[in-house]
């Protein structure tokens, strides 16, 4: 017999955590800006946020895998076999409409999630492209004209980046 008080346990820790990964989607959405303008400032405190927050949920989803535990061993099965779509027909009515949306709910949350860490790190890759394309064009030699000398020879055709550096 499955005790409501675990449902219920489990009802809330589902609610928080999509409510920890709407932070961090509205977190995802400051990341995607401050990428854009270049504000590498904003960049850094948002991924200390963000590590915050996923400290958060990984201590949540502990919590939810012990639930989860203690709601299988009850029904003769290993928690690992368990989704929140299973515990659905087996919860009492009361309590499956309420748990199907929360459910549904948490992984809306966490696709959009997903999509927007896949926009952020295209844009975070096309920044690192563009920075290194910029660094080889100021490292590149630049061509110099060819000096001849008396005897028909080239002379001093030494090349220099646009960068101060020795070769």
């Amino acid at each position: 017999m499955i005790k409501t008080v675990w449902i219920d346990n489990l009802i809330k820790v589902l609610e928080y955590e999509n409510k920890l990964y709407g932070r961090l989607l509205d977190l995802s959405e400051d990341k995607t800006s401050a990428v854009i303008k270049g504000e590498l400032e904003k960049l850094q405190a948002i991924t200390a946020k963000e590590q915050e927050l996923s400290d958060e949920l990984k201590k949540l989803a502990d919590i939810r895998d012990k639930i989860v535990g203690q709601i299988g061993r009850s029904m003769g099965k290993y928690s690992g076999d368990i989704t929140v779509s299973d515990l659905v027909s087996l919860v009492p009515e009361e309590y499956s409409d309420q748990l199907s949306q929360v459910g549904k709910s948490l992984k809306e949350t966490v696709n959009k999630l997903k999509n927007k860490n896949d926009l952020n790190l295209k844009l975070i890759n096309n920044a690192l492209e563009y920075v290194d394309f910029s660094l080889n064009l100021l490292t590149q030699p630049v061509p110099q004209a060819v000096h001849y000398g008396r005897k028909g020879n080239e002379e001093g055709s030494k090349t220099r980046g646009v960068l101060d550096i020795k070769y």
